[in-house]
């Protein structure tokens, strides 16, 4: 490359030397191992990243002790509007002689004249195509150059490594926090609950550096607690930053506004319409809301306004962070676009729950799920509330599952609300009765629930999956109040209806209210063969949630006949059923009476099961009498064995365990490889299988299905943590020595 006579010697830098900032550099150990590994494997590496991410610090960190090389750093948020990125470079460098013109020249010259050099050229977004040229002229023409470069969005230019930067780990975000808080105000209290107020404010505002750093000036005259009510807007109380810092760095919204300025008429439509999701969103929803395309959501993670992530099930979803949100709502609202923007929500949300037509057993279990969907469906229905019950009812059928299972108080609410509003006497209003009447049982409103699913019966037509339905929950109203008699009744004419609509999960649920009704009415022996029959079915149909409730009543007519090895195994069936699909309403009543039964053996450990369940981890609803009088019994028995002041210290540290984890604590006490980890079933197929059956040959013998005896060889695996069928036989052959068989 010609580049023209030398220029007069480089003075020695003065603009460039690589700031040295007063405060202290914290976290960010995975971004700082990540430029490295970027900057050894590219002589180009760009960090990028949201407004206010803490990219500039970042970089700055990454080269402080990079001695072999000339480091110059370029602030080019100087240039301004008919600026020049090369002039900047240049300037920074000490470069004097150098002219707009010939800038290009002078640099390389400079480069070329003292070994390797490694350029910072911070903060480029605004100059994206003037740097980016310059960037390659400079790669190509000087071997001895490197760049780190931070920006909104990466260059693009062939041998880019981009390393981006989000929001903090919770405790860096902590640790920022608290340090930068306390340094205005070493008198702030450090309490609990005032780290748990700085632990959400933290995660409300994304974890991100700048809005942290805010927050903590405020604290010369606020709390953590006190701040939180502000951030509903929270670009008011984050408005005041230091005025020696950057214009950009002095308010929340200056820092975000500047990347939403940046967009075209296009781009910023979508990113306004995209604050209408209230979770992570994919690629299908977005083009169905807000009617954006791939190239849309590049744009927009480009330059840093969406983030894009990997979802559980190994989507990629995409993201609004809170504070890009709210400049996007107050966007969308001016816009007048919130009514049809909102209503194509709702309409994605009906159709992704199936609510075009009333869910079968099975659809409703499988939308039950993914739990994560509920911010979703609460946005969804906020608005169907105001403007659209009818499709609001629709929602609430297609996913009533999902509110008995994760949320019932809540669900319970709004679907009253709901039906409020919509007095039709219509299969849409039946639907919602439905699911009133599912919810209502599950507060022990029995009276309630009758009356809803009696008045659903008058909407549906016999043999339907709505009248089904009304049936089999009309059957549970009837045994959680003690009507026997009324429960068989239902139950009957629920097994009916699900039979005449081929609904076989349907089936084994209907069937199940029978043996359910004897354990509630205290009849456990006339339980146990109706329960049994009933979890036949449910296995043949792969029902797990309904395994799960047969193998709870089971375990509790089990204990109740005082055959506690049999009951223990059947509880721990139930727990494993309710984890792998998510239930935390009926897990509680499993977990409650095996603590009963474990509360002798292991007192504390029953406690903390017993603590965990009383909790209902905010599933809200009610326990039966029965489940009340489990936990109790519990805490008295371990008062008795422990001592109180004990178990009050177990009972809080139960408090804080999900009812997965103290269900596996409690099994965990003898080791979970006993035979109660198993069922009987499954103690029976382990037999045959060492007998060297297969599964064909198990499920004529046993009168199942294949696919049934496959989940059991499946389960008894898993839970005895053995890797396939030889395995399961060696254990089933040393158990038949250890017992003699």
């Amino acid at each position: 490359m010609d580049v023209g006579a030398p220029p007069e010697a480089p003075e020695v830098p003065i603009v460039g030397r690589l700031p040295a900032p007063a405060s202290s550099f914290i976290g960010r150990t995975a971004e700082l191992a990540a430029v490295a590994e970027a900057r050894s494997l590219s002589r180009l590496v760009t960090i990028t990243g949201p407004g206010g991410a803490g990219k500039t610090r970042l970089a700055i960190e990454a080269v402080r002790s990079d001695a072999a090389a000339r480091t110059v750093f370029v602030d080019l948020t100087r240039i301004t509007d008919g600026g020049s990125v090369g002039l900047a470079v240049a300037n920074a460098a000490g470069i004097r002689a150098a002219r707009r013109t010939s800038a290009l020249g002078s640099i390389l010259w400079w480069l070329e004249a003292d070994g390797e050099a490694l350029l910072v050229l911070d903060n480029a977004e605004h100059v994206l195509a003037e740097t980016a040229a310059l960037v390659v002229a400079l790669l190509e023409g000087a071997a001895t150059c490197r760049i780190l470069l931070t920006s909104r969005q990466p260059l693009r230019v062939a041998g880019e490594r981009v390393v981006p930067v989000g929001p903090m780990l919770d405790d860096e975000a902590a640790s920022l926090f608290w340090e930068r808080a306390l340094a205005v105000r070493a008198a702030l209290p450090v309490t609990p609950a005032s780290r748990a107020a700085a632990a959400e404010l933290c995660e409300r505002l994304d974890r991100l550096p700048l809005a942290l750093e805010l927050a903590a000036a405020r604290m010369a005259v606020l709390t953590p607690a006190e701040m939180l009510p502000m951030l509903d807007r929270r670009f008011e109380p984050l408005a005041s930053g230091p005025p020696t810092a950057p214009a950009r760095h002095r308010s929340l919204r200056a820092c975000i506004a500047s990347s939403v300025e940046a967009l075209n008429g296009r781009q910023r439509e979508v990113f306004e319409a995209c604050s209408v999701f209230a979770s992570p969103f994919d690629a299908r929803a977005a083009a169905a809301v807000v009617d954006a395309s791939l190239t849309d959501l590049e744009d927009l993670v480009s330059r840093s306004l969406l983030q894009s992530e990997t979802d559980p099930e190994g989507r990629t979803t995409f993201r609004l962070l809170e504070s890009p949100r709210e400049l996007a709502r107050e966007g969308l609202d001016a816009s007048g676009m919130v009514p049809a923007t909102r209503r194509r929500h709702l309409a994605w949300m009906v159709a992704e729950f199936g609510g075009a037509q009333y869910p079968t057993i099975a659809e409703s279990s499988r939308y039950a799920t993914p739990s994560y969907r509920l911010p979703e469906l609460r946005a969804a229905l906020d608005y169907a509330s105001e403007a659209d019950p009818a499709s609001g009812l629709a929602l609430m059928a297609s996913s009533r599952d999902l509110w008995f299972r994760v949320a019932q108080d809540e669900g319970l609410l709004r679907v009253r609300a709901l039906l409020d509003r919509y007095p039709r006497p219509d299969a849409v209003r039946g639907g919602g009765l439905v699911t009133a009447a599912l919810l209502h049982n599950a507060n022990q409103q029995t009276d309630l629930a009758h009356a809803a699913s009696r008045e659903a019966l008058t909407i549906f037509e016999p043999n339907t999956l709505g009248a089904a339905m009304s049936h089999y929950l009309g059957a549970v109203s009837c045994f959680l109040s003690g009507d026997v008699h009324g429960a068989i009744d239902s139950g009957t004419a629920a097994v009916e209806a699900f039979t005449a609509v081929g609904d076989d999960p349907g089936r084994g649920r209907a069937m199940s209210t029978r043996g359910t009704a004897f354990v509630i009415g205290g009849r456990p022996a006339e339980a146990v063969p109706a329960l049994l029959e009933a979890l036949e079915v449910s296995e043949s149909a792969g029902d797990g949630w309904s395994q799960g409730q047969i193998l709870t009543y089971l375990g509790i007519a089990e204990s109740d006949l005082h055959r506690d090895s049999s009951a223990r195994a059947y509880l721990a069936g139930a727990v494993e059923h309710f984890s792998r699909v998510g239930d935390i309403s009926l897990l509680g009543i499993a977990l409650a009476r095996l603590a009963a039964i474990e509360v002798r053996r292991n007192p504390l450990g029953a406690v903390r099961a017993a603590a965990s369940a009383a909790r209902r981890e905010g599933a809200g609803g009610r326990y039966h009498v029965i489940t009340l009088g489990d936990i109790d019994a519990v805490r008295s028995a371990a008062e008795r064995e422990a001592g109180a002041e004990a178990v009050a210290a177990a009972w809080r540290e139960g408090e804080r365990l999900s009812m997965a984890d103290a269900a596996a604590a409690l099994r965990a006490h003898d080791g979970g490889r006993s035979p109660s980890a198993l069922t009987p079933r499954e103690l029976e197929v382990a037999e045959l299988v060492r007998r060297g059956h297969t599964n064909g040959s198990i499920a004529r013998r046993l009168g199942v299905s294949e696919r049934t005896v496959e989940n059991h060889v499946a389960h008894a695996t898993a839970k005895l943590g053995v890797r396939n069928r030889a395995a399961l036989a060696a254990w089933a052959a040393e158990r038949d020595h250890a017992t003699g068989g």
